[in-house]
């Protein structure tokens, strides 16, 4: 056979080889391919498949404030919404003690629209597992995950915690992630087995010792809770609080038909439903006359540690102000924060680009944000804004929904 004869068997050998490799992950080169642009990623949230729907009802507005009865100034929130606007924000909404006194969408948008959340989702999940700790489905914060990932019984993942996970305080190896297709962290978006990289997912310091922002925290979650509860993610959302919330919709996305949860990230819902599930929070778990999470749980979802003040169970605290908070003492990384908040007990739930829940419990004060991927959006500017514009009779109270 003739030189080029050869390499033409060798070049058709690797052809098929390839054709098979990528046909047997078929699942995320469909996925991969099909994912929608970066500036249109929160508003196109039907290109995946399969999901699983937590609730699909109308949207139930909260009260709003009469033009003459408002307790944040005209001038306050005529300032936070052109600082919404000048960021192209979709929706933005500010509520006071359970009552909507701005509503603002952008062109398009209205009370309908269902947004991707992106790593909001992060702050969900650590009001999900503050319940499943309230119902005592998880036993306790020092409830080794071990019981529920076999996987990590018969090495040093075995001693990390349920309260570790919550606070990134974990151990675990980060995931490299890249814009590449081929970069490892991508499988965790797009790949169809969520389950295989939590299993092998290999330590890089002792638990405990460090704070260390990381995916595979959050998403080892999923393990406790439906070991725990033995419901499906979505099943004991909606029972145990988009239900007792009121909520409407929402939807996660499965690894496959049937499957595991992708709860890391992208949660698809209302902006309404976000502001729910801020009041509640603000009114120390209850709502509707429910008291959906304990007021001794709401307090330690949103307290700080000793590994990082400014982090609570997946929720990020204002307080205490030192320029910057931490987001991995391993790799030396933070964040800047602009200026202290003018209130002690800023709670934001944190998605990427300035997706936003904030949550002031003192100030009865709740606001979100969605809209344009950008870095540069300030949280304590926006807050302080807020905060400022409330009216010294109006700054403590009830922020109840009942």
């Amino acid at each position: 056979m003739s030189l080029a004869g050869r390499f033409g068997l060798v070049v058709g050998a690797l052809l098929i080889v390839v054709a098979a490799w990528a046909f047997n992950d078929r699942v995320f080169w469909i996925r991969w391919f099909s994912q929608p642009p970066g500036d249109t990623v929160l508003l196109n949230w039907q290109w995946y498949q399969p999901v699983d729907v937590i609730k699909d009802e109308p949207s139930t507005p909260l009260p709003i404030a009469n033009d003459t009865d408002r307790a944040i100034s005209d001038d306050a929130l005529a300032e936070a919404k052109a600082y919404a606007e000048a960021f192209d924000s979709l929706a933005f909404l500010v509520a006071h003690k359970g009552v909507l006194e701005l509503e603002h969408y952008g062109p398009g948008q209205d009370r309908t629209t269902i947004i991707d959340s992106q790593s909001m989702h992060k702050g969900l999940l650590g009001v999900v597992a503050t319940v499943a700790l309230d119902q005592g489905f998880i036993p306790s914060l020092d409830t080794p995950v071990a019981t529920y990932i076999p996987a990590w019984a018969a090495d040093d993942r075995s001693t990390i915690t349920v309260g570790q996970l919550l606070e990134m305080a974990s151990g675990l190896a980060q995931v490299e992630y890249g814009t590449s297709a081929f970069a490892p962290g991508q499988r965790l978006f797009f790949g169809d087995d969520l389950d295989g990289p939590v299993n092998t997912i290999p330590l890089a310091f002792e638990p405990g010792t460090a704070f260390d922002f990381n995916h595979i925290n959050s998403q080892a979650l999923h393990a406790v809770l439906t070991g725990t509860t033995g419901m499906s993610y979505a099943a004991f959302v909606r029972e145990y609080l988009w239900d007792p919330i009121g909520a409407s919709f929402a939807q996660v996305r499965l690894d496959h038909d049937g499957g595991t949860a992708r709860i890391f990230c992208c949660v698809q819902t209302r902006p309404m439903d976000w502001m729910r599930l801020g009041v509640m929070l603000a009114n120390g778990g209850r709502m509707n006359g429910t008291q959906v999470i304990s007021e001794a749980w709401v307090d330690r979802l949103m307290s700080g540690t000793a590994l990082n003040p400014n982090f609570g169970f997946h929720v990020w605290l204002g307080s205490p102000y030192s320029g910057a908070r931490l987001v991995s003492e391993p790799q030396n990384r933070r964040a800047p924060v602009s200026a202290p908040f003018l209130a002690d007990d800023v709670m934001y739930v944190e998605g990427r680009g300035g997706q936003r829940l904030y949550v002031v419990p003192s100030a009865g004060l709740v606001t979100y944000r969605a809209g344009r991927i950008d870095f540069a959006w300030d949280d304590a500017k926006i807050m302080n804004i807020l905060l400022a514009g409330i009216q010294p009779s109006e700054a403590a109270g009830d922020s109840s929904n009942d």
